[in-house]
């Protein structure tokens, strides 16, 4: 049901490669370990939630996901879990000089994910608790943009 490319996972580090650095169109370096997990959970690259923070609160069934129209992303609700954390800039430095940049971090109820920032194992994972209907998903109730590694199709006999 799932066709995923191999990857390593490497979320329980600091120091990570940001895979829409390296696969979306911009002017920005693609080097590896260019990012990193940052103290609010997010990646510093994309703001994305970790894989691994994203996964434990779908276990624990204490987040609903919002669709998108896009393969790769979703938005994660707290429903009775901790608050998510969102760090943002606060400083209004136009110079590019990042010492100079200054930064807050607040509590707040919902987090974007990229599918891209999961393993293979997280990505079977996902489709398992989709498939045993264990996630929570708000309007419209089901994927309208299937996410890009899972293949909705005839529930197989048993």
């Amino acid at each position: 049901m799932i066709s995923v490319a191999p990857m390593q996972s490497m979320a329980h580090l600091k120091m990570q490669t940001c895979p829409r650095r390296m696969h979306d169109f911009g002017p920005w370096d693609r080097k590896p370990f260019q990012d990193e997990w940052r103290d609010d959970d997010t990646c510093s690259f994309c703001g994305s939630l970790n894989p691994v923070t994203l996964m434990r609160r779908l276990e624990a069934g204490d987040v609903a996901l919002t669709p998108t129209d896009k393969t790769y992303k979703l938005y994660v609700e707290n429903q009775g879990g901790a608050q998510f954390k969102q760090t943002y800039r606060t400083d209004h430095d136009q110079s590019g000089d990042q010492t100079k940049w200054e930064w807050t971090t607040r509590e707040v109820s919902q987090a974007k994910f990229y599918f891209q920032h999961l393993d293979e194992g997280q990505m079977a994972r996902f489709v398992e608790l989709f498939n045993q209907r264990k996630l929570k998903l708000k309007y419209p109730g089901y994927f309208y943009a299937t996410p890009y590694f899972m293949s909705l199709g005839p529930v197989p006999s048993i």
